[in-house]
């Protein structure tokens, strides 16, 4: 105002200045107003922006982990179920392959047992005679085949059946050597026609020791 009244101004063009700078400042305030309202305005918006982008990206980040969660249950659930099953066929499997054994045995029991009844009518060197005719025998091609040592042969059961005879005539019935000689050999023969040696008596089962002393049975040392 001092500085106004230095200018030797008049009272009108003195309020006339005044009221122009009362205006400037008015509209000053109102454009700062007005800015300062845009720029919150502005400022807001970015900022609900970000908080939305931001639960965006957690919501993402939740869905992600409940589908891991989800896929490993399924995965797991599937492990899980597989190795039941896999456990389930691997017990078939070993029943089926037990009862198909147990019929091969059978089998060759059986072929070996009439083998033996066929070459003595005693009990006792029966058993011991079928015990040598099962390690010979095989099922292939579901027929019964010759075996020695474990490989196939080319025999037949009457080959078999005659190196059987060979090799324990003591327990063959009618096997008594003939000629000079005759009566000692049979005299053995007869002596070792119920006696076994220690080490076929220690492969027989409990039943079977049981079954060769009952007949009369005795052991003499290889």
């Amino acid at each position: 105002m001092d500085t106004l009244e230095a200018l030797g101004l008049s009272e009108e063009q003195l309020a006339a200045v005044q009221q122009a700078v009362e205006a400037v400042k008015t509209d000053v305030n109102q454009t700062w107003e007005e800015q300062t309202k845009g720029l919150k305005a502005n400022n807001d918006k970015l900022l609900a922006e970000k908080r939305q982008k931001q639960r965006e990206a957690e919501e993402a980040q939740t869905q992600a982990k409940q589908q891991a969660e989800e896929k490993a249950r399924a995965e797991n659930d599937y492990k899980q179920l597989f190795e039941a099953q896999k456990t389930e066929a691997d017990v078939l499997r070993n029943q089926i392959e037990q009862m198909n054994s147990q019929a091969v045995q059978a089998r060759i029991d059986s072929e070996s047992g009439k083998i033996a009844n066929g070459l003595t009518k005693d009990t006792a060197k029966a058993v011991l005679l079928q015990q040598q005719i099962s390690q010979r025998l095989s099922i292939v091609d579901d027929e019964i085949r010759v075996t020695d040592n474990g490989q196939l042969t080319v025999s037949t059961l009457d080959d078999l059946t005659s190196t059987i005879k060979e090799r324990f005539p003591f327990l063959v019935d009618g096997s008594q050597a003939a000629g000079g000689g005759a009566a000692r050999s049979e005299g053995r023969a007869k002596e070792r026609s119920t006696e076994i040696s220690r080490a076929d008596f220690d492969s027989m089962t409990h039943s079977q020791r049981a079954e060769f002393f009952a007949s009369g049975g005795q052991l003499f040392d290889d």
